[in-house]
């Protein structure tokens, strides 16, 4: 009987310890881990809200952003002269611009790799005068487009919005 209660101590002993220290290394990655491990970005609140959820992810260069909709229509769409003559780019100098379209049956994605380091800003087509605008910061916030003021042309919640992202930014360096 001694000898039983013996390796059932021991192997519950090995199993917690194995348990605490899977759960130890899991958890001092994510505490030391700069970037974020979500890739995918929710488009819509569950309620209908004009949001991106999270409406900022910091990434590497290489990795791709998954957008997913949730509710209403939507579009995900980078600040540049390409997809809005009356913007400033708002993405890493010769970076490429993406357009998702209108996005309307829920579950649908869009997905854009960034490949380039910097701040990218996007926003919403039908909704960015209600502050529907994000960040993807992609490696380190190089001075860039990402970084600058938010233009005059913005309406007045995005660039509310984006005094609040681009701060954000810099403060990831």
């Amino acid at each position: 009987m001694k000898t039983l209660w013996s390796r059932r101590r021991v192997l519950s002993a090995l199993g917690t310890g194995a348990f605490a220290g899977a759960l130890g290394g899991l958890l001092t990655g994510c505490k030391h881990e700069k970037f974020s491990a979500q890739r995918v970005i929710q488009i819509g609140g569950p309620k209908g809200e004009m949001v991106f959820i999270p409406d900022r992810l910091k990434i590497k260069p290489g990795e791709t952003v998954t957008w997913v909709l949730q509710s209403g229509g939507h579009t995900v769409t980078a600040y540049h002269p390409k997809n809005h003559s009356a913007y400033q780019a708002r993405i890493p100098n010769e970076a490429e611009p993406w357009d998702s379209d209108l996005l309307v049956e829920k579950g649908a994605t869009f997905a854009w790799t960034f490949d380039r380091e910097g701040v990218y800003n996007y926003f919403c087509r039908p909704h960015e005068s209600v502050g529907m605008v994000g960040a993807i910061l992609v490696g380190r916030p190089l001075d860039g487009p990402g970084l600058a003021l938010p233009q005059a042309e913005l309406p007045a919640l995005a660039r509310k919005k984006f005094e609040e992202l681009i701060a954000w930014a810099k403060s990831e360096s």
